[in-house]
C-alpha cells in the first residue's frame, strides 16, 4: 500500500509550497518556505490542548496550556524587563513601602496569562535593605491597598526660614564628591544644593570615605550649598568619595504630601505640605513647599519641626516589612524576574 506523504496544492506554481504529514503524524512545510500561524485575539469557545495561534493584541505566539487552562505566550531568548525601584530610607518605625511601580501584578498577568496571588509575586522579586538580601514571607510580603498608620517626623532646618517663605529646608543627607584636609579642618565638597544642606552646630555622620581618616560623626563648623566643613586632622589626599548625612535627617518612607508642619510660631495652624524634594541618592528629606499658608515670621536655623501624616489607605501594591526598616537604611526592590 503506497501511503500519501505530500499534496502539491497548484500544480502550474513555479514554487509550490507543499504540507505534509510526517511518520509522527506531525503537520509540516515540506520546503523552505514559512508557515504563517493563525490571527486573533477573541475568545476560542471551546479551546483544546496544543492550540496555537498568534495574538494580535499582545504580539505573542500563545499555546493552549490545559493543565493550567490558559493560553500561554511562548518565552524567547532576550533578557526580560527587569526595573529596579528605589523605595526610600526605613525611619526605624516604618513596615509599608511603596507603591511598587511597574506593579507586579501586571508583570505576572501579561507574562503568563495566568492568575497569580501576591505570595508568588513577592517571590518574583528581589529586595535589597541597604546591601543585605530579604526573603519573602520571612521578611517581607506583598500587599495590596494597605492602611497605613499615623505617621511623625522631626526634621531640622539647615538654614533660616525668613517671613513669607512657602519652602523650608532641612538638614539631609547627600553623596559628596572630594575632600580635603590642613590638619586641622576637613572640607567635603558635592554638587551644588539649592540651599545650604546642613546647619552650622549641627551633627553629620560621615560613612564610606577612604582614607577612613574622614570618617566619623563630627559637628559642622561651616557649610555652603555645595561644601561643608568640620575639625578633622586628616590631611591625606582623597581616594574614594563617601556620604554625609545629618544625624536629623529625616528618611519619608511614604507619600507625605499633606502632611502637616507644627513647632513654630512664625507657622500658621494646619500648614499642610503641598510638594517634597528628597535627594535621589539616599532618599532624605530636603525639602518641603505648601501654597497659601506663608510663614509669619523668621524661622531660624537648626529649629526642630515636627510633620505628621494622617493614618489612611493607599493605593497599589506595597511591600510590608516583618520588622522596622532601621533608620536611613534604603529599600531597594528588582521588579519582572517573572519575565
Amino acid at each position: 500500500m503506497r501511503f500519501l506523504k505530500t499534496l502539491t496544492l497548484n500544480r502550474r506554481a513555479l514554487y509550490d509550497s507543499r504540507v505534509a504529514l510526517d511518520t509522527s503524524n506531525n503537520f509540516t512545510v515540506a520546503d523552505s518556505t514559512v508557515m504563517t500561524l493563525p490571527k486573533s485575539n477573541s475568545t476560542i469557545t471551546s479551546p483544546a490542548t496544543g492550540m496555537v495561534r498568534y495574538n494580535t493584541t499582545s504580539n505573542e505566539v500563545e499555546v493552549y496550556q490545559g493543565s493550567s487552562a490558559t493560553w500561554r505566550a511562548i518565552r524567547y531568548k532576550e533578557p526580560s524587563k527587569i526595573t529596579q525601584q528605589n523605595l526610600g530610607a526605613g525611619n526605624g518605625t516604618e513596615i509599608y513601602f511603596g507603591p511598587i511601580t511597574p506593579s507586579p501584578a501586571s508583570y505576572a498577568s501579561t507574562a503568563s496569562g495566568m492568575t497569580w496571588d501576591v505570595a508568588q509575586m513577592a517571590r518574583n522579586m528581589f529586595v535589597v535593605v541597604e546591601n543585605v538580601i530579604q526573603l519573602s514571607s520571612i521578611n517581607y510580603t506583598i500587599v495590596q491597598n494597605p492602611s497605613i498608620g499615623a505617621e511623625t517626623y522631626s526634621a531640622v532646618t539647615s538654614v533660616a526660614v525668613s517671613s513669607g517663605a512657602t519652602t523650608i529646608y532641612f538638614n539631609s543627607a547627600l553623596v559628596a564628591t572630594g575632600a580635603s584636609g590642613n590638619g586641622t579642618t576637613a572640607t567635603l565638597t558635592f554638587s551644588v544644593r539649592p540651599a545650604v544642606p546642613f546647619s552650622v552646630g549641627s551633627s553629620i555622620e560621615i560613612t564610606g570615605f577612604n582614607p577612613a581618616n574622614y570618617n566619623g560623626t563630627y559637628t559642622v563648623t561651616a557649610c555652603t550649598t555645595s561644601s561643608v566643613s568640620y575639625t578633622n586632622t586628616t590631611t591625606t589626599t582623597m581616594i574614594v568619595a563617601g556620604q554625609v548625612a545629618s544625624t536629623t535627617a529625616v528618611y519619608p518612607s511614604a507619600n507625605f504630601s499633606s502632611a502637616i508642619i507644627t513647632g513654630s510660631a512664625s507657622l500658621q495652624a494646619s500648614t499642610a505640605i503641598t510638594a517634597f524634594v528628597i535627594d535621589a541618592d539616599t532618599d532624605a528629606l530636603v525639602s518641603a513647599t505648601f501654597v497659601g499658608k506663608a510663614t509669619t515670621g523668621t524661622i531660624a536655623a537648626n529649629v526642630t519641626l515636627t510633620i505628621t501624616e494622617s493614618s489612611g489607605s493607599v493605593s497599589g501594591y506595597y511591600l510590608k516589612f516583618s520588622g522596622p526598616v532601621p533608620y536611613g537604611k534604603i529599600v531597594t526592590a528588582l521588579i519582572g524576574f517573572d519575565q
